[in-house]
């Protein structure tokens, strides 16, 4: 069993105020608070680069990624910036890694997988959607991608790993604008669910397609603005983390 847990004290902040945004710091690394030891992070600069798990446990802070004043951690993207190569949108976000030194090992819809957050979308780009969660596939779509989008959570689940790009959609029912929400993503046995603030959705994947059953998969949380345009200073994603665990059986 493996198990990564970050967590803000032993329960979660509810969070005031706004984080700061200076291009120059000094910043504090949630690195001294957090537990990155399994995780990589993408940034949202010209090169989209990636910053290794031993620089983030070693005290690696930016204008993208910091403690906030009361503890949480931020991610911030601007729209517009950079982007890896296979998507048009800027993010930062981690992306987990069950061994550190290989992007290779991943785990499968066997077993029990699962992601736990408390996270707050304190700015939003002009589109209004930022992704703050999701289960990847290594080498193909995204499992799904939870979606923060004019104040309401919205789950997008792929129906296949390649071929059609088809999507099943559901609005969770209660808005959380810019207050504090919490979220699971879990897989179990080929089974997805997904529970935005006790409202719990389930989809069994290997009976969409059996394709899946080949696909490995990995977490991914943070700021994943969708948005490919910016539009001066203020056209930003910023979502702070007051808790986020995984764990594997």
């Amino acid at each position: 069993m493996h198990r990564s847990l970050l967590c803000l004290g032993c329960g979660l902040l509810v969070l005031a105020g706004c984080s700061k945004d200076q291009d120059d710091g000094p910043f504090q690394a949630p690195g001294a608070n957090y537990d990155l030891s399994h995780w990589k992070l993408t940034l949202p600069d010209a090169k989209a680069s990636e910053v290794p798990s031993a620089e983030l446990r070693a005290g690696y802070a930016s204008r993208y990624f910091h403690l906030a004043d009361n503890g949480a951690m931020v991610f911030i993207a601007p729209a517009g910036a950079g982007s890896t190569k296979n998507s048009d949108y800027p993010r930062a976000e981690l992306r987990e890694l069950l061994d550190p030194a290989d992007d290779n090992r991943n785990w499968n819809g066997a077993g029990h997988h699962r992601l736990s957050a408390s996270a707050r979308v304190l700015r939003a780009p002009s589109t209004q959607k930022i992704i703050v969660g999701q289960v990847h596939g290594f080498d193909a779509r995204p499992l799904v991608k939870l979606q923060w989008e004019k104040g309401r959570l919205k789950a997008l689940i792929k129906r296949h790993p390649q071929g059609s790009n088809e999507d099943i959609r559901h609005v969770f029912a209660t808005p959380v604008d810019n207050d504090l929400f919490s979220y699971s993503i879990e897989v179990r046995d080929g089974v997805l669910a997904v529970e935005v603030n006790g409202e719990r959705i389930d989809h069994d994947f290997y009976a969409a397609d059996p394709a899946w059953r080949q696909v490995g998969f990995y977490f991914k949380a943070g700021a994943y603005v969708q948005d490919d345009e910016g539009d001066g200073d203020d056209d930003v994603g910023e979502v702070q983390f007051t808790q986020l665990g995984v764990r594997h059986d």
